[in-house]
């Protein structure tokens, strides 16, 4: 119900939701899941298993669930969509999503499917928000757990390291290099030596006659 509710929804934006204009008005009413700061509907993919042994089979691919993500917020929901049934520990699988005609995702043995695991579904988006890769994991719970919903994980690239540019160059009056200016050392630093000698000469130093 909840599925058919929001796609209800969906259909009922305004003309305005076409192509180049992704914003509601702002005196429309957004569902729940929708971006509020953007005023924009979720990413929405339907995420796959394919097994290996099916080849290029269309029809062997069946749907694991719909992912509704927000990039901005990097939150996600998850609406399961296969019905349990066993899947063979032996057989390698794809796990991904249909993006532009482009298979996006990666390949786990069928041990992720077993009725005994807590899943994790990682979504590696670029700045636009867009997948570029999936993850599929799971770990194996204790006897007679109860079997937790999908967690869905979203990643954004951090920004790397940049070098600095154009930093000035400092030169002495006779026109070289300057040193780097030498961090002050403490007292220990300075004089452990002697410190240490000390204790040399008291260990060694003869004990007094009785």
């Amino acid at each position: 119900m909840r599925l058919i509710s929001t796609l209800l929804l969906l259909a009922s934006l305004p003309l305005c939701l076409s192509i180049g204009d992704n914003r509601a008005p702002e005196d429309f009413p957004l569902p729940g899941d929708f971006d509020q700061t953007n005023r924009s509907p979720p990413q929405t993919y339907v995420v796959n298993r394919w097994s290996l042994s099916a080849g290029d089979d269309i029809t062997l691919r069946h749907p694991l669930g719909m992912i509704r993500y927000i990039p901005s917020s990097l939150t996600a929901t998850f609406n399961p969509m296969l019905s349990a049934e066993k899947v063979d520990r032996n057989e390698a699988f794809r796990i991904g999503v249909l993006k532009g005609g482009k298979w996006i995702g990666s390949v786990r043995s069928g041990n992720v499917f077993q009725p005994n695991v807590a899943s994790t579904i990682t979504l590696h988006i670029d700045e636009a928000g867009e997948i570029f890769h999936i993850e599929y994991d799971a770990v194996e719970l204790p006897k007679g757990a109860e079997q937790p919903e999908t967690e869905i994980v979203l990643i954004r690239p951090f920004p790397g390291a940049e070098p600095v540019l154009n930093k000035p160059v400092v030169l002495t009056p006779d026109g070289k290099m300057a040193n780097p200016k030498e961090e002050e050392k403490t007292f220990l630093q300075k004089y452990w030596w002697l410190l240490a000698a000390g204790a040399i000469l008291l260990v060694a130093a003869p004990g007094e006659g009785k």
